[in-house]
């Protein structure tokens, strides 16, 4: 009965056009032409839906439902209870995962009925596993038959409250007898409380009428401080993906100034959508006029302006978690201008067969073309190596990761790049599953440089099981901050019950995150307590914007395991300047569905941060509704949004360092900082720079240090509440005209 941990554990084992302007970093004239790059588009297209389609090896990770015919097919004829049983167990589980509860509910009272008739005489650890699936299948079920079938606004929002109580209450009211059964032989068991809490939820019945042993209070599920609810509009705009785990990136990919959205998922027949704003009150679904109809998987996306044409590309990362199955390609997806994107993943140079779900662009050369470092899963049956590709400055790149130092072989979750000690040049961090993780501090872009690891003189190796990080300003002083966050991959099973510890403010085995605040003197001092985030988080997705636009970057950690059990709630935490607060209560961002990829952006262009989080897990059958908060205006603070375009640096200015200088309302002057990135390591916000400034009288200045040249720019004139072009040859900024979305929230139906 034990297989089933052994399984999961081997488990882990635009910007504006300008190509019209002569300038240093013009597209190169390599690129492929536009028949080439079909040829090569179909190809990818092919090859993933070969992939898809192939059923040869049943122990690829997502080809469930076909494992468990084939133990359907084995158990009836074995007379061993201990095998036959052993299977039965294996069958229920794969057709949980592979989205077939009732089959998993009828198999697993099978095992309970042979074990009666035979007399089989079952140790009680196995018994309760059978148990404990039995309950978490019947709570699938209710979610099913609610929370999608009937989903609204409030489903699956933790606590869970009266708007998103379940309708058909069969599903949750059989969860519940077996969760008060399994806590009757086992009190102590923090799992079961957590789960039969949520229960008592879904049927309207907490907490009144949860035993007061078993009860998770109200008290300490409250947010720290009051917060604005925000609500999700994703189904009414037609952006309520139902798949599995994927990721988002929120940009400008027709240079129209407002948000368009691509959206994947990782189910090896999963769809790639693109949805592009009309401008006036809504998404228009251009999937198929885009050209990505038949672009199936990826876990990750970023992106980048690879070929320096002033329209935004965009990398798709796949094969993460599948170890020795993972070899499959990424996508190098090239914006063509016209609306569509060709695959010229080949043609470019970028082509391999590595499992991957993370990379960083950058210009680490700072020869004002950006650069790709690719973070790849090294397991024991595939050892794999990270690679760093130079861009040739002709739409291809040279892969130069032995030669610069960095060619490691781990297990990577999670990268991302950063100018952190302020010398001019890019550096990396890698955050590993398990293992010490990596700080690669440039050693100097010119010439023949080197990248070295300092993360035990930086002090940033921590956590030793970690996931998803980022580089940011907290504390606002210039310097780039560091957060990475634990994640146990030990305890894929057990992850709900470390939540509900933590709640409940008992001792924990978890992995907690760790917060890193720069020294200014090439260290960092972990701070994870005295900003209280040391907190139970399982992140997954991840990412960070500024939802009441005081300008100190607050962020969502999207969690969960995937296992059916981690049924944990997503996070937010706010800054307040000297510590965060959570106030995924108040705000209602406490979804318990497993989340991944997370971007913020003012989609609506209303002046406030919206934030999309693509939700499901793992599984083909762990599926679920994507969520679209619509921020209702948190205060009144001021905002101005900046959208560079980089000359002699990257086309799309990631990298470039901007402060904001204002007076506020109270004549004190103050300084915002900011850099040019998508954000965090799973999901991706836009490249404009989306700049909260608190209550302010003027803007006194905007300063940009250009990466690659450093050369420093100074815009005066700006006013709040104004959407700017600044482009580096250009002395002033230009005022861009782009009017508030009135969302047309029609109901649209879900996509799976």
């Amino acid at each position: 009965m034990n297989k089933y941990l052994v399984i999961i554990i081997v488990f882990t084992l635009s910007i504006f056009s300008c190509t019209n302007e002569p300038s240093v970093n013009n597209p190169g004239l390599v690129e492929s032409s536009s028949s080439t790059s079909d040829m090569e588009t179909s190809r990818m297209k092919s090859e993933l839906l070969q992939l898809a389609n192939d059923r040869s090896n049943i122990n690829i990770w997502h080809l469930n439902k076909e494992r468990a015919i084939q133990y359907d097919n084995t158990w009836p004829q074995l007379q061993d209870p201990g095998q036959r049983i052993t299977l039965m167990f294996k069958s229920s589980m794969d057709w949980l995962n592979a989205g077939d509860y009732e089959k998993s509910i009828q198999r697993l009272n099978s095992i309970f009925n042979y074990i009666s008739d035979n007399k089989v005489n079952l140790d009680r650890q196995a018994l309760n596993q059978a148990k404990e699936l039995l309950g978490i299948s019947y709570l699938r079920k209710a979610e099913v038959e609610n929370c999608i079938r009937y989903h609204n606004a409030y489903s699956c929002i933790f606590p869970i409250s009266q708007e998103g109580q379940h309708i058909v209450k069969d599903g949750a009211t059989q969860a519940r007898i077996i969760f008060e059964e399994l806590l009757n032989s086992n009190p102590d068991n923090d799992q079961y409380k957590w789960l039969l809490n949520i229960c008592h939820m879904t049927l309207g019945t907490y907490p009144d009428g949860v035993q007061k042993k078993y009860l998770v209070s109200p008290e300490v599920l409250r947010s720290d401080i009051k917060f604005p609810k925000f609500f999700d509009i994703a189904s009414g705009l037609g952006v309520g993906i139902n798949d599995i785990s994927g990721s988002v990136v929120i940009d400008d990919f027709n240079n129209d100034y407002y948000y368009d959205i691509l959206i994947s998922s990782y189910g090896l027949n999963d769809q790639l959508y693109y949805y592009e704003s009309d401008g006036e009150s809504g998404l228009v679904d251009k999937t198929e006029d885009a050209n990505l109809k038949g672009m199936f998987s990826g876990l990750n996306m970023v992106q980048a302006d690879y070929n320096n044409d002033g329209y935004l590309d965009v990398l798709v990362l796949r094969g993460a978690w599948l170890g020795q199955y993972g070899t499959h390609p990424n996508s190098l997806l090239r914006n063509n201008g016209d609306g569509s994107f060709s695959d010229v993943t080949r043609s470019s140079g970028l082509y391999s067969l590595l499992p991957t779900q993370t990379a960083t662009w950058a210009d680490f050369n700072n020869d004002g073309w950006i650069d790709l470092f690719i973070a790849n899963e090294s397991s024991p049956r595939l050892q794999t190596q990270c690679q760093l590709f130079y861009n040739n400055q002709d739409g291809t790149f040279a892969e130069v990761g032995i030669s610069k130092g960095v060619n490691v072989s781990a297990f990577i979750k999670g990268c991302t790049s950063s100018d952190y000690d302020n010398d001019g040049d890019v550096d990396i961090y890698l955050s590993l599953i398990t293992g010490n993780n990596i700080l690669f501090q440039n050693q100097g872009a010119q010439g023949d440089f080197i990248f070295k690891n300092v993360a035990q003189i930086a002090g940033v190796e921590s956590p030793v099981k970690s996931f998803p990080c980022w580089f940011f300003d907290v504390n606002q002083d210039g310097w780039q901050d560091l957060f990475v966050s634990g994640f146990d991959f030990t305890q894929f099973q057990t992850a709900a019950g470390e939540v509900c510890k933590d709640f409940l403010g008992k001792p924990v085995t978890a992995e907690k995150p760790s917060l890193f605040i720069n020294s200014q003197d090439g260290t960092f001092k972990e701070e994870s307590e005295s900003y209280d985030v040391n907190d139970v988080l399982f992140t997954m997705g991840c990412n960070y914007g500024d939802l009441n636009n005081d300008g100190f970057p607050d962020f969502y950690a999207a969690t969960g395991t995937p296992d059916f059990r981690a049924l944990i709630p997503n996070k937010m935490y706010l800054n307040q300047k000297s510590k965060f607060a959570d106030v995924t209560t108040s705000g209602g961002f406490g979804h318990l569905q497993k989340g991944h990829g997370v971007a913020f952006a003012d989609i609506d262009m209303d002046g406030d941060q919206d934030v999309y989080n693509v939700l499901g897990g793992s599984y083909d059958g762990d599926n679920f509704m994507n969520t679209l908060y619509d921020n209702p205006g948190v205060g009144d603070n001021d905002w101005v949004k900046l959208k560079l375009v980089g000359t002699n640096s990257n086309r799309a200015a990631i990298g470039a360092q901007v402060t904001t200088q204002v007076v506020d309302v109270n004549g004190q002057t103050r300084t915002y900082y900011n850099v040019v990135s998508s954000g965090g390591s799973f999901g991706a916000n836009p490249l404009t720079i989306e700049q909260g400034l608190g209550k302010v009288e003027r803007i006194v200045n905007v300063r940009v240090i250009w990466p690659g040249s450093q050369a420093v720019s100074n815009y005066k004139n700006l006013k709040p509440g104004i959407l700017y072009l600044l482009k580096e040859d250009k002395q002033d900024a230009e005022r861009i005209e782009a009017p508030p979305i009135k969302w047309n929230l029609s109901g649209h139906h879900h996509r799976h």
